[in-house]
Formats: structure tokens, C-alpha cells, sequence
């Protein structure tokens, strides 16, 4: 019980952003009185104001910016001129809390922070991107071409940075990955001690997004970090860091995409129509922007086991 203790302190200390988060929102983008099916009118036919698409924590070049405006102003024409707004949360269990209280109604989830929406706020996986119909990526563990880190055995006495508590690929695998390789020499090594300053690192922290991470490995701010590989992809793909000055040297297993969910108490011909244009959106400048060649693949709750499993081996449940 003391993992789960110690992680719902570190998720509870963030729900605090959530009031940063929503103060964003010019009115709650909760269900009107009502639902008038055959209205032409959208926010009488599915009853919200508007339809409110929370993303999680990083940072967007002006590119991306741009094309997520074009997104938005064509989600909002398929859906008969309902407003589409989009909003970068400030971490995950922020999230998570703006789709419970309805502040948000999709979602743009790590995976194993989905596993925690679809139990607390009625998330339901809808798609995720993809190449060549399929799906997921890696915990990249990254450090300065300069440093002394090889392999996971050197990491013991470094300082680590994690991304977010309920980040896959930024904290959950990368513990596990920690764990699994020093099972035999340091038996009675636990989750919680990776996170605390001088247990086995000499200094750990929670740096709040995947491009901080690797921006605190490049400027040697920290020792070594654990990143997803379609940040850091990005990153090197914009010219934001120097790949020569940066050493991969140790590659989780697949993990899961990160899903868009969609809350399930919508209509379901909004949730239809919502789902149907993820599946058909096509431009290209959107998709060079992120993953090139990638479209948005259907997926369902049961892909998403593998990350479900090491929530519960770790004890780190509602």
C-alpha cells in the first residue's frame, strides 16, 4: 500500500494545476437542460455549448498550432457548427478531473493515464495515430553523449528525470524497466524508491512534460530521463536538439499509442459523428507536423491491458 499511498500524494499535489487548467474555459462545458434529437440546432440536439478537446502537457511549435486551429474549425463544421475548443492541460490528473467534471469531453491521454480516465470519468478509447494501421512507441532512456550512463546499470547515484506520475512512457515503464533489470542485486528495491532523492538516485524529479525532460538531458540539467520516442522524434525532427549530443541506451518494449477518449455519457450520434471525422481527417500539413505518414486508427478499451497490468503491479489505483 505505500505505492499507492505515495502516488495518490503526487496526484492529488497536481490536481492543484486543475484550477489553472479550467480557468481557461470561458463557461463550463457541461450537458444543457435537455436534448432535442431533432433539432438543427447543435447545442439543443446534444445539449453541451460546445465541445471542449483537453491535451495533454508539452509544448506546440507554431505549426502544429496552427494546423490543430484547422482541426478544430473543421471538427466544428462536421458538427453543425457546434464551437470546438482545445485546451493544453498543465498535467495529467488535471486532465482527467476537467472530463470528470465536465469541463472537458475528449481527451488526449498518455495510456496509462487512460486507464485512470475510463475508471473515474467515464473515458472511452476512440483512436489513436498510426502508420500502416498500426500503433504505439517507446520509453526512450536518454542521456548526454558526455556523461558516463551506457545501460541501466549505470543509472544508480545519477539524477533521473520523470515526466508526470501517470505518464507511460515518462514514468510507469521506465520504473518498471529500472526494476525488472536490478530484480537480483538490489531485491528489496521498490516504485517508490526510484522517487526519492537518495534511495537509488541521487536526485529524482517529476519534470512536467516530455520536451522538458529532454531538454534537461541536453542541457545537462539532469543525468538521464525516460521519454516517449515520438517526442523526441519531434524534437529532432525540428531541429530542437542535436541527436549527436544525445545517447538512446535502452529501449522499452511497445507501448500502447496514446489514445483520444471521448466521455461516454455524450449522445451516441455525437460520439459517432466525433469518432468518424478522427477516421477520416487526412491533411497532410497536420500529420508532417507530428508523425508523418500517420492517420488516426480506431482502437477500443481492451487494447490498453499491457499498461492496466503494470497499474496494478505497482498498486497505483483509484
Amino acid at each position: 500500500m505505500k505505492s499507492k499511498k505515495s502516488f495518490l500524494l503526487l496526484t492529488s499535489i497536481l490536481c492543484l494545476g486543475l484550477s489553472l487548467f479550467v480557468s481557461g474555459c470561458t463557461s463550463k462545458a457541461s450537458a444543457s437542460n435537455g436534448l432535442d434529437p431533432n433539432s438543427s440546432d447543435p447545442q439543443k440536439r446534444w445539449g453541451i455549448d460546445k465541445l471542449v478537446i483537453v491535451l495533454m502537457p508539452g509544448e506546440d511549435s507554431e505549426n502544429v498550432i496552427e494546423t490543430r486551429n484547422i482541426f478544430d474549425e473543421a471538427l466544428s463544421e462536421r458538427l453543425m457548427g457546434l464551437p470546438v475548443e482545445e485546451y493544453r492541460a498543465t498535467d495529467y490528473s488535471a486532465m482527467t478531473e476537467a472530463m470528470r467534471n465536465g469541463f472537458a469531453h475528449v481527451g488526449q491521454f498518455g495510456p496509462f493515464a487512460y486507464t485512470h480516465a475510463a475508471d473515474r470519468a467515464g473515458a472511452e478509447a476512440m483512436v489513436v495515430s498510426g502508420t500502416d494501421g498500426s500503433h504505439g512507441y517507446y520509453s526512450y532512456f536518454i542521456t548526454h553523449v558526455d556523461s558516463d550512463i551506457y545501460s541501466i546499470a549505470d543509472l544508480e547515484g545519477c539524477s533521473f528525470g520523470f515526466v508526470d506520475p501517470e505518464s507511460a512512457s515518462g514514468n510507469i515503464v521506465p520504473s518498471n524497466e529500472i526494476l525488472n533489470h536490478y530484480q537480483e542485486t538490489h531485491p528489496d528495491l521498490t516504485f517508490d524508491d526510484l522517487h526519492v532523492n537518495g534511495k537509488f538516485f541521487n536526485a529524482a524529479t517529476f519534470t512536467g512534460s516530455h520536451p522538458n525532460s529532454i531538454q534537461g538531458v541536453y542541457r545537462r540539467d539532469i543525468d538521464a530521463g525516460g521519454v516517449t520516442s515520438n517526442t523526441y522524434n519531434t524534437q529532432v525532427r525540428n531541429g530542437l536538439i542535436d541527436p549527436a549530443l544525445i545517447r538512446i541506451f535502452h529501449v522499452s518494449p511497445l507501448i500502447p499509442a496514446s489514445p483520444y477518449a471521448i466521455q461516454k455519457e455524450l449522445p451516441q450520434e455525437l460520439k459517432d459523428m466525433i469518432k468518424q471525422f478522427f477516421l477520416d481527417w487526412d491533411d497532410e500539413d497536420y500529420w508532417e507536423s507530428r508523425l508523418p505518414g500517420a492517420r488516426y486508427i480506431e482502437v477500443d478499451d481492451s487494447e490498453f491491458a499491457y499498461t492496466r497490468e503494470l497499474r496494478d503491479k505497482f498498486d497505483l489505483q483509484n
